[in-house]
């Protein structure tokens, strides 16, 4: 590969009144702009290329989001804790290399904060978009960009409270961040979720910022009753407009930006020309009667796949995407499921003290009562099978008394005994699906990630992320646990990428067919036969700092399409491994 510096080179003058060209005054230049065939061929998978490991301490979210800039030619990752962004170039075979880094302490400093982690990247011709966190997070962060050339920063916005993923829109006109909003860890603080949305169409510097936020769905307030009753409001002594927490955000194609809730189970519509919740789609639960899963981490069986009447898992989606197919918008969710559970390190005398609950060893009897420290919960919306109060005649009683059934899965916990006609909720789904631009579903692959993943074998089925010892592990939590998804056309075709979180590797689907989505590809770089870190214990957990890259990829967060030397590939950020890692999408 020829280098840049013999490159044609064109500029491309960033002009105040441009939508498709963003910074106002500015110069960048750019690389030819590659794209690859679109003659009529299939994709039967993907294929390893290459990782750049990120340096950083193993399991601190290193590598978490990844975005593609085609006017560089670089990607640009998430390197959370560090607070910086990593630039990565290619070699001939466009596998990743290390180059440099975006310092974002300077955006604090112009938004007048003290920042946080940065949380998510976006890029758009030879611009970055940067989510950052304050340090406190309850407070408001900032979106920060810079050019993709020279990493000068161009300018900051202010967002919400822990803005957790920012996009640019396909047009370059909106830049958007979900934020999320999350309380402290006492609960004593509480902030709003919102949606920051930055309408650049007149440049930079004359952007025009939204805070849009869901106070009008508060009790009393004018849009009360066009919030229905399945969105889950769950969080204590909370507003609708505290409860809701944006998790991730997809610009469609018809004017319109999808949130999901991934707490509230619930997606949001956003109308982009006003600036306004044009709606909140519940997206209730996925019955376990019909599709089957392994609800158990002490039956010594890993893939001991059942079916249950009156279980659901709630959707709860974490990373969504959209597509426009047929001239149809549909919303694709990764189905991940997440709990709330909040507290604080503290003694069992202190936390005894303030009314919470102790989550490690009983030391009332013994002086350790008064020094010993441990896991204080201050509030919880999780418990064990085995808790649940259900009525006797329930058809699930038996089954959550039982170890090797239902008595380990995480499940939602209720404000009252459950009928025996009553849904028992687990978190989660344990697949992807995909809705209309009204929230109805149009698909669910049902129990395939686990069956496909077993067809493997079962000796680490279910593992954990930050072990490779540990099969069965997560089997009464989420599973494989969906994380990450994305969305490409690739030869006239449109295919769905989904990264699981927990167990690793990239599911491929063809959803050309929307309502018949199919099967096509599952490929784990994850080396089961490793140990994940330089020194592990028995367990094969961590007890070093050291990741070992004989291990492979741990923990896919994000996944992002882009074309380079005419050719498809997808990066993977990997926040536990911290690798950034290529694939070839295979024709």
């Amino acid at each position: 590969m020829f280098k840049i510096s013999t490159r044609v080179l064109f500029a491309l003058t960033l002009t105040a009144t441009s939508i498709s060209n963003m910074a106002s005054a500015a110069d960048i230049k750019c690389l030819p702009t590659s794209k690859a065939p679109q003659t009529k061929a299939a994709v039967k998978g993907i294929s390893y290329v290459g990782s750049s490991i990120a340096n950083a301490d193993f399991d601190t979210s290193a590598a978490e989001i990844v975005s593609y800039d085609s006017c560089t030619d670089k990607l640009f990752v998430v390197n959370a804790k560090s607070q910086r962004v990593d630039v990565l170039g290619f070699d001939s075979q466009t596998q990743p290399k290390h180059e440099r880094a975006i310092d974002l302490s300077k955006a604090g400093t112009e938004a007048g904060i003290e920042i946080g982690a940065a949380n998510s990247v976006s890029t758009y011709k030879g611009i970055v978009a940067v989510a950052i966190e304050n340090k406190v997070k309850q407070k408001e962060g900032v979106i920060a960009l810079y050019r993709a050339d020279t990493l000068d920063l161009l300018k900051t916005f202010p967002a919400g409270a822990l803005p957790d993923m920012v996009s640019i829109s396909n047009d370059g006109r909106y830049i958007a961040s979900a934020n999320e909003g999350e309380p402290n860890s006492d609960y004593s603080v509480d902030p709003r979720g919102s949606i920051t949305l930055v309408d650049i169409s007149k440049g930079i510097d004359q952007a025009e910022v939204t805070q849009i936020g869901f106070e009008d769905f508060n009790h009393g307030q004018a849009r009360q009753h066009e919030l229905p009753s399945e969105v889950r409001i769950s969080g204590p002594n909370a507003s609708v407009a505290q409860d809701l927490e944006p998790e991730y955000l997809t610009f469609a194609g018809n004017g319109k930006l999808f949130v999901s809730l991934q707490e509230n189970n619930a997606l949001a519509k956003i109308d982009l020309p006003t600036a306004r919740v044009e709606a909140i789609y519940p997206l209730k639960g996925k019955s376990w009667s019909q599709s089957e899963l392994d609800a158990s981490n002490k039956d010594g069986i890993a893939g001991n796949l059942k079916a249950y009447p009156k279980l659901e898992g709630l959707y709860m989606p974490d990373s969504i995407a959209s597509a426009t197919i047929n001239g149809q918008q549909y919303v694709l969710t990764a189905n991940e499921g997440d709990g709330r559970e909040y507290g604080y390190q503290t003694t069992q005398l202190l936390c005894d003290e303030k009314g919470h609950s102790w989550d490690g060893d009983d030391y009332s009897n013994s002086p350790q009562y008064k020094t010993e420290q441990d896991f204080c919960i201050v509030y919880s919306d999780e418990l064990r099978g085995k808790k649940l109060k259900v009525d006797a005649d329930h058809p699930l009683a038996q089954a959550l008394k039982d170890n090797k059934a239902l008595a380990r899965l995480k499940v939602i916990a209720p404000q009252n005994q459950l009928s025996k006609d009553d849904t028992v909720y687990a978190f989660g789904a344990r697949s992807f699906s995909i809705w209309n631009d009204k929230g109805e579903q149009v698909f669910d692959s049902g129990d395939e990630f686990a069956r496909i993943v077993l067809s493997l074998g079962s000796d680490n089925f279910n593992s954990s992320n930050d072990s490779n010892l540990s099969g069965d592990d997560r089997s009464d939590d989420k599973g494989v646990e969906p994380e990450a998804i994305e969305v490409a056309n690739i030869h006239g075709a449109t295919y769905a990428f989904i990264g699981l979180e927990r167990q690793g590797g990239i599911m491929t689907y063809d959803i050309s067919d929307p309502a018949k989505a199919k099967f096509v590809h599952y490929l784990n770089s994850r080396e089961f036969t490793q140990p994940v870190c330089t020194q592990v214990n028995g367990d094969g957990e961590c007890e070093s700092d050291q990741f070992n890259p004989s291990a492979g990829d741990l923990g896919p967060e994000s996944i992002h399409h882009f074309v380079r030397n005419n050719q498809h590939f997808i990066a993977v950020g990997n926040e536990v491994s911290g690798t950034t890692t290529i694939y070839k999408v295979d024709i």
